[in-house]
């Protein structure tokens, strides 16, 4: 899980970087006229190559403000293959020879047909070490509702307390992996990595001196499944920290619900009205979601209904509110 801290850093230098619409954008991302770039950024796990972190990141340079969607890892996604989960769908393809950017292509074009959108970059991370990455911008200010007891595998516990707590590398890697101890299992750590994203969000924006940003550049040379340069993003990082323009941030789990299948295997069902509704203002979407229905599983009641319910609830979180997100621990 490691190279899920790498991802959630580039998901935040990408927003900052990209949210001053510079001739050098052009680039990375192509005509500055565009009304949002949208990018597609992946997290592959240690052991499958299973793609268990999934973002879309964009940006309008009309209202100055950037959006990252969060797609659960255990999505629904029929594909042909037996769980049919969409974190699968990168790590099948490369036992047929495929690349790690042919893969990545081919699972970007998938999630644009899902999403009926068109991404301007995408985005891979693998191997890294995350503790330098976030030490190398000195480490981040995560703001917690409640305090949070991070133990796993049998490591001495950290303890983050309610309030602004500053974190180090080894604090935030404990912070970002957990999940066995949230009353909402895999989708309070998604939570929780809303809260991380912004606290990277935040000390970007501050302004991270050149030499730590080269440090980044440094750990992530070689190890980035891509087709945007990232000698682009620095450099369009580098202009940005000129513009005093006040950001804003939207965040947002695609909508859904989790879903137990007949076999016994955990899901998250999309809901196809709300999950629209979102690929159209995150990911600036102008054809249909999920034409195809790879999404719903009619075999599955309880899938349908959660594909089909027109009432779902959903939360957006901006910058100014995340600080309400409750994380909330098993008794």
């Amino acid at each position: 899980m490691k190279r899920i801290l790498k991802l959630l850093v580039l998901v935040c230098v990408t927003v900052s970087i990209i949210s001053s619409c510079s001739p050098k954008i052009k680039e990375a991302a192509g005509d500055c006229d565009k009304d949002k770039y949208v990018y597609l950024v992946a997290g592959f796990d240690e052991a499958a190559e299973n793609t268990d972190v999934l973002f879309t990141v964009s940006y309008d340079p009309n209202t100055n403000v950037g959006y990252v969607a969060q797609i659960p890892r255990d999505t629904y996604y029929r594909f042909g293959k037996s769980q049919n989960k969409i974190n699968q769908v990168y790590a099948s393809l490369i036992p047929e020879g495929k690349s790690s950017r042919e893969a990545l292509e081919i699972t970007s074009k998938r999630l644009e047909e899902l999403f009926g959108t068109h991404f301007d970059g995408f985005i891979g991370i693998t191997v890294d070490t995350f503790r330098r990455l976030v030490d190398a911008i000195g480490g981040i200010e995560l703001e917690l509702k409640e305090s949070v007891t991070l133990d796993i595998d049998g490591e001495d516990p950290i303890v983050l307390n309610a309030g602004l707590n500053h974190v180090d590398g080894e604090q935030a890697l404990r912070f970002v992996r957990y999940r066995s101890g949230y009353a909402m299992g895999d989708l309070g750590r998604i939570d929780a990595q809303k809260l991380f994203l912004n606290g990277i969000f935040r000390k970007i924006s501050e302004g991270v001196s050149i030499p730590s940003m080269f440090k980044i550049a440094s750990a992530f040379q070689n190890r980035i499944v891509s087709d945007v340069k990232l000698g682009s993003l620095l450099s369009m990082y580098i202009d940005s920290l000129n513009s005093q323009n006040k950001r804003r941030v939207l965040y947002v789990t695609v909508p859904g619900e989790p879903a137990e299948a007949s076999n016994g295997l955990s899901y998250y069902v999309l809901n196809r009205k709300n999950a629209a509704e979102i690929a159209i203002k995150y990911m600036n979407a102008t054809n249909s979601f999920d034409e195809a229905m790879l999404c719903k599983n009619q075999n599955e009641a309880a899938f349908v209904n959660i594909y089909e319910d027109d009432n779902l609830y959903y939360r957006e979180f901006s910058n100014e509110d995340l600080a309400d997100i409750h994380i909330i621990q098993k008794n």
